[in-house]
């Protein structure tokens, strides 16, 4: 973003997409500052990410969670002698392990209450396909390839607290999408000094060798 900012791409007329799944919720607050950068780069990466949207896994919200994470981080820190997580919730790809075994041990279950084996991987595949279950993460739902259905949260720069907040949600399970946006639609996306609408044709495209 800060090359983007160099050739002047962060005029208004240019919107990037980043798919961003592993970042902390403080990493993806601010993924513009830098403790170790100069105030200068810090300056131009905040004015060029006004032009970035990411695109993340939605992150789990509920007061279930909330205590998943909790019982999460105290058994780290018995079990595992000066680690602390940073964070003030652990990262949903825990959660989604956790759903995973749920999900195998219903499928197994299942299988073994209909006279099958525990060694019959295909059995208990198939059983794992078209379903939907509540997990720690929310609604867990299965498709008949036996991929997940995922929920996907749209993050924009709130140019208010400089921090990048949740202005969509995607739902594949609910197949909506729901906004949360507190940015507004003047400035959603769009960086430097526009106030009005661009071009569908960009006017500044200036490609350096």
């Amino acid at each position: 973003m800060i090359k983007a900012h160099e050739m002047n791409f962060d005029n208004g007329e240019y919107v990037f997409f980043n798919i961003d799944l592993f970042s902390s919720k403080n990493d993806s607050a601010r993924p513009w500052y830098r403790a170790n950068d100069t105030d200068e780069r810090n300056h131009n990466a905040r004015q060029a990410y006004e032009a970035l949207m990411t695109v993340t896994l939605r992150k789990p919200t509920s007061p279930e969670y909330h205590s998943f994470s909790e019982e999460v981080k105290r058994r780290a820190r018995r079990m595992y002698k000066n680690f602390t997580y940073g964070e003030e919730e652990v990262n949903s790809f825990v959660g989604a392990f956790h759903d995973a075994v749920i999900l195998y041990a219903l499928a197994l279950n299942e299988t073994l209450a209909a006279d099958g084996s525990i060694t019959d991987g295909a059995a208990i595949t198939r059983r794992m396909w078209n379903r939907t279950f509540e997990g720690i993460t929310g609604t867990v739902s299965i498709d008949s390839n036996g991929d997940r259905n995922a929920d996907y949260s749209l993050l924009d720069l709130n140019p208010a607290t400089d921090q990048f907040e949740v202005v969509e949600t995607i739902s594949e399970t609910k197949q909506e999408v729901s906004s949360r946006s507190q940015v507004g639609p003047s400035t959603l996306g769009r960086g430097g000094d526009r106030t009005t609408p661009a071009s569908d044709r960009p006017s500044q495209c200036r490609f350096r060798s």
